[in-house]
């Protein structure tokens, strides 16, 4: 187990050529096609990525019920797996962890898409083997941006190809748990452990 501190590069802008961005209203009546494909809202623009493979849905299958047995223990909140998050209206931009962990329940309803308005406590993504790493690392530190400016306490990456688990904080730093680590995070999971090797195994 490691611990680092890192900063988050900003971001760049959109060129002034681009569509007119989307709000989160219209993103709530978009029609996303059966295609193999799933999508975010991005700044106003929709983003779309292939599905991911068994690998990453066994990891988060198992973090999403081992983290949801936790909860039915210990919490007061709820865990979902694959449920988009209103990040920001303006710009708009709405985030689908692959997991997401809420301390405490949220009124959602009257939302667009009946969604759910703040960052999760915990946002945790699977990273896709199939993505080029340069590509994957903008991504991700987009994402964690997104997420830590609406309030998130905690972002987990899971990278199956590495076969390590990072808790991402607010401040900058992080802890990189590895093959043979217990995962765990007593200052806002208590009591939660699990063994890394568990989300790789099979």
């Amino acid at each position: 187990m490691t611990t680092v501190r890192t900063q988050t590069r900003a971001r760049t802008e959109k060129s002034p050529a681009s569509p007119r961005p989307m709000t989160v209203e219209e993103y709530a009546r978009f029609d996303e096609p059966e295609d193999g494909y799933s999508s975010e809202l991005f700044r106003g623009i929709v983003i779309r990525e292939p599905l991911p493979g068994w690998s990453h849905g066994r990891s988060q299958s198992i973090l999403a019920r081992r983290l949801g047995n936790w909860m039915e223990a210990f919490g007061q909140g709820e865990v979902f797996a694959e449920t988009d998050f209103i990040i920001s209206d303006r710009p708009a931009t709405v985030r689908g962890p692959d997991v997401a962990v809420l301390l405490d329940r949220r009124f959602r309803e009257g939302e667009p898409g009946n969604w759910i308005r703040g960052a999760p406590d915990i946002a945790i993504e699977v990273l896709s083997p199939s993505n080029r790493p340069g590509a994957m690392r903008e991504k991700m530190r987009e994402k964690m941006r997104d997420y830590f400016e609406a309030g998130a306490l905690r972002v987990w990456t899971v990278d199956p190809k590495m076969r390590t688990v990072t808790i991402h904080r607010a401040d900058g730093s992080e802890t990189i748990f590895r093959d043979g680590d217990r995962l765990e995070d007593t200052e806002v999971l208590p009591g939660f452990v699990l063994e890394v090797r568990e989300l790789f195994e099979g």
